[in-house]
């Protein structure tokens, strides 16, 4: 029995009466409820039939809400979007899958909402636009499943799309409906229309080729415009943060250095709609994630009048103006951009629009530098302590200290020397006995420097050997100061400078190590300028060049071994070696077609000898008798 309050509900206006599918969409429930009645789609507006559950429920278009709750749940969602936020829904294109349409002639909900590009089933583009006539597909036709040419939708070719697209997609129906579903971190807490604001800020904002205002886009509800949006939104959504701050990091790398480093000048109203278009708590994993890249990444500077960072932020900002860092490790201008030269801390010098020029330094380096700052000493002092005339100390102070360096670009500017390598120097001469005068046959270093013809090299070799206790001075001179004291006899000098020069001393010509290795100069030469083996530069030398030590020769035929040995100890040609390793999936670390070098390189690990010891068994084997 009907109930009287219902009947008298009940005016119907039209004869077929279908009801809304689930996952129908309202334009295009309306355009299949009009096509079923033989009638256009104005029509339905002039009978007062319009998508809203109480107006369906009158034309008896929909059931009692206690008869299915969940369709009017669905209608009554919808409804109020088309009312109160309109503009989540494309309103002048009709998008479509021909696939879906095929199974089942009733056009989903999703398909109406902008920036739905994919379908979520097929995994397929939507379509738009007919290729019968070229034009796009209309609200206004008369079918549902015709073009208004008269075309079947249903015969549309389609392609596929990624897979993030139809992720994205996925969201915005899920979205719609209220489903249960994961989500990005940034979408965790929004609804549908705080999703197409993020995809529009994220795929128009975040492309290199984003205009002055990008989020104005014409035609916005056309596939051909909104697939360029939604495809970079998907692939930043579905691997965030990581995508977001590469993003940035472009962003930030494409502006010219001479630009100033402003959040405005940089990011332009990106930034401002962050905290003005993207207001609320919504959006705070995407502003957090924001902040989080400025702290460690950008270059520019932060002021404290900025409101929308908090001082958090700014206070563990890792780009800072070069006067703060100047401050914190009480050097001069002119010390910090040398020490930014000569990549001692990371900074970067930029021009604002009035020309002036202003420097960011990385302030997490601040501490360690201002460790080697309190460890270094100018050259004046160093030759002080040593007991060394300035003339002494200029002629050897590359040699003897590699990691010195001036602390200016002047002539002028002074050199700085590590402290502690000083100090070793005379903390040599702590246990050495004390006398007053030098015994029979026995000269100071101060003497050798006074008399003797030694070249600066000779004489910075003498102190390397000295520190690196190749050699030990007898004893040291009263009166004297730093390293000048030391006292040596005079025939273990000669016979060590003697073997230094014929290349048996502490440090190595190239073409002496060539000779130790017996190999060619020029595979020697290959080995120290791959940086297999240790060299240092020879700045004294005329033409430059590079010296090795002998511990390093050492070192190197304890980790490497050439494919010429491992031939000469098989007893065959270096090729069939080379074979026969290979065999065993050992390959070499250098040689021609690696690093074009002349000759091969193997490891000398374990498993190289006892390939060896294995080859070797074999060879040794007698001829089995038959």
């Amino acid at each position: 029995m009907v109930c009287p309050a219902r009947v008298q509900e009940f005016h119907p206006s039209l004869l077929v009466r279908p009801q809304p599918f689930r996952t129908e969409g309202p334009k295009g429930y309306l355009l299949r409820l009009a096509e079923t009645n033989w009638m256009p789609l104005r029509e339905l507006g002039q009978l007062g039939i319009i998508y809203e559950p109480r107006a369906l429920i009158v034309q008896g278009l929909m059931p009692n809400p206690a008869i299915d709750p969940e369709l009017n749940r669905i209608v009554g969602v919808q409804s109020r979007l088309l009312h109160d936020q309109a503009r989540v829904w494309n309103h002048r294109h009709a998008r479509f899958c021909p696939h879906c349409l095929s199974e089942d002639a009733h056009w989903r909900s999703g398909w109406e909402l902008l920036f739905h590009d994919a379908c979520v089933q097929h995994g397929v583009w939507l379509v738009d636009q007919c290729s019968s006539c070229g034009e796009r597909v209309s609200w206004k036709r008369d079918t549902l499943l015709r073009c208004q040419c008269g075309s079947d939708l249903r015969t549309e070719q389609v392609g596929a799309c990624p897979e993030n697209v139809r992720r994205l997609s996925e969201v915005l129906v899920g979205k719609l409906q209220d489903l249960e579903i994961p989500y990005s971190p940034p979408l965790h807490k929004t609804d549908l229309e705080q999703t197409q604001r993020l995809i529009r800020y994220l795929g128009t904002y975040m492309s290199p080729q984003a205009g002055r205002n990008p989020l104005k886009i014409q035609q916005a509800g056309a596939i051909n415009a909104s697939w360029p949006i939604t495809s970079l939104a998907a692939e930043i959504l579905a691997d965030w943060p990581n995508a977001f701050i590469q993003s940035l990091e472009k962003i930030q790398s494409d502006v010219a250095p001479t630009d100033a480093r402003k959040l405005g000048s940089v990011f332009g109203y990106a930034y401002h709609y962050l905290y003005r278009g993207l207001g609320g708590g919504a959006f705070d994993p995407v502003r957090q994630a924001f902040e989080t890249w400025l702290s460690y990444s950008w270059r520019g500077g932060l002021a404290k009048r900025n409101r929308r960072l908090g001082l958090l932020l700014l206070d563990r900002a890792t780009w800072i103006p070069a006067s703060l860092a100047r401050d914190t490790l009480g050097i001069s201008h002119q010390r910090l951009l040398h020490l930014i030269r000569e990549g001692v801390i990371e900074g970067e010098t930029y021009l604002s629009q009035s020309g002036r020029r202003f420097v960011m330094v990385r302030r997490d380096q601040l501490d360690t530098v201002r460790q080697g700052l309190d460890g270094e000493i100018d050259m004046k002092t160093a030759g002080a302590a040593l007991g060394l005339t300035k003339k002494r100390m200029r002629q050897i102070l590359r040699l003897l200290f590699p990691n010195a360096h001036k602390l200016g670009i002047s002539a002028s500017t002074p050199w700085s020397v590590p402290r502690a390598d000083v100090e070793n120097l005379i903390a040599l001469s702590k246990d050495l006995p004390r006398v007053s005068i030098p015994d029979e046959g026995s000269v100071s270093l101060d003497h050798i420097f006074r008399y003797w013809a030694w070249t600066a090299e000779e004489i910075a070799r003498l102190i390397e050997a000295v520190r690196d206790g190749d050699l030990k001075p007898d004893s040291y001179l009263d009166g004297g100061s730093g390293i000048n004291g030391w006292i040596f006899q005079e025939n273990i000098l000669q016979a060590w400078r003697a073997r230094s020069i014929q290349g048996y001393g502490t440090w190595l010509t190239v073409p002496q190590v060539a000779k130790l290795l017996g190999i060619k100069q020029q595979v020697a030469y290959d080995v120290v300028n791959k940086h297999l083996m240790h060299s240092e530069a020879v700045h004294r030398q005329p033409r430059g060049g590079v010296r090795v030590h002998r511990r390093e020769i050492e070192r190197f035929k304890n980790e490497y071994v050439f494919c010429t040995e491992i031939a000469q100890t098989l007893g065959m040609s270096p090729r069939k070696a080379k074979f026969l390793l290979a065999e065993c999936n050992i390959e070499p670390v250098s040689g021609p077609g690696i690093d074009d070098a002349r000759q091969l390189l193997y490891l000398r690990h374990e498993r190289v000898e006892k390939v060896l010891e294995m080859l070797k068994a074999r060879q040794s084997r007698p001829l089995d008798l038959f």
